[in-house]
């Protein structure tokens, strides 16, 4: 089973608007409303893709009804600790005319500590029943840096592997666990270390260090429609022409979700870059979350570029 874990849920409000314009008012001429974060988009991108999963994290309120009730009527196994307050809202507004995308995200309700032993507590029964772990997304008041780390530590100690993708401190401590695959975005790993890595040897230089740790995959953005694969198989760069992209908020959940099911699918190294690269792409090109369907990213597989580069 694979589990995914998201600290901090949200509701995603989507608003496709003609001529976005600070300052001004707008009758949207779509709206879509999602359960989001990071471990949960992850869960609705891989029942797409064909695997089951069970949620968990945090979660408060109405919103935090919708979203488990959404879940499960997409069969999708919840166990969520539930808290006092309401789970925060992210709004994102799409230019239809320029293509652009403006998002705000809310901090999320605070989480006491008995909820963070709870929620520890859950997530070591859990386990039992494990064999991938999704760590992700921000994380609320109430929650120390430290939790991803020690999750991936947890569950390292049961025999199960973990994916990481989350930013800052907790980012940086979560790799002193070494977890099985780390997805990095180079704009806030940027700012965590005070230098630019625009650059790719620059990139490369500072990447290596970390995947030099023992992860299987660190995976880092490069530029707007590129990532870097590091493997141990060598170190590939993976290109997407997405000129007709539309939203790519959730681009890189479905890049890790691709390299989840590659990784379920026993696939070679490149087949999984490629597949991965794939469904990210394929998930710009319309508002909202998630892909078509499965056959929707066999139109994207062979135009993917892969360049080995160690």
């Amino acid at each position: 089973m694979i589990l995914t874990v998201t600290f901090n849920p949200a509701v995603d409000e989507e608003y496709i608007v003609p001529e976005f314009r600070p300052g001004s008012w707008f009758r949207a001429t779509r709206s879509i409303r999602t359960p989001g974060g990071r471990g949960i988009n992850i869960s609705l991108l891989l029942e797409q893709l064909g695997h089951t999963s069970t949620a968990m994290g945090f979660l408060a309120g109405f919103n935090g009804e919708y979203i488990q009730n959404t879940l499960r009527n997409r069969r999708i196994t919840t166990n969520f600790v539930h808290i006092p307050g309401e789970t925060r809202t992210n709004v994102s507004v799409i230019d239809e005319a320029g293509n652009v995308e403006t998002g705000i995200a809310e901090e999320g309700p605070t989480v006491s500590s008995a909820s963070l032993n709870r929620l520890r507590k859950v997530y070591g029964m859990m386990l039992q029943r494990t064999d991938l772990v999704v760590l992700g997304g921000s994380l609320p008041p109430g929650v120390p840096d430290e939790i991803v780390r020690d999750f991936v530590a947890l569950a390292k100690d049961r025999g199960v592997p973990s994916v990481v993708d989350t930013a800052g401190p907790p980012l940086l401590a979560a790799l002193e666990a070494v977890p099985l695959m780390v997805k990095i975005d180079h704009r806030l790993m940027s700012r965590v270390l005070g230098k630019s890595l625009t650059s790719l040897d620059t990139l490369l230089d500072v990447i290596s260090e970390f995947h030099g740790r023992g992860s299987e995959w660190t995976i880092v953005s490069y530029r707007t429609y590129g990532n870097v694969f590091f493997s141990r198989d060598g170190t590939f760069l993976a290109m997407a022409a997405r000129k007709n992209a539309r939203s790519i908020f959730h681009a890189g959940d479905a890049l890790l979700a691709g390299m989840i099911v590659a990784r379920k699918e026993e696939m070679s190294v490149e087949e999984s870059i490629r597949f991965a690269m794939a469904t990210a792409w394929e998930s710009t090109v319309h508002p909202g979350k998630g892909i078509g369907d499965r056959e929707a990213l066999t139109r994207y597989l062979p135009l993917v570029e892969i360049e080995r580069l160690s």
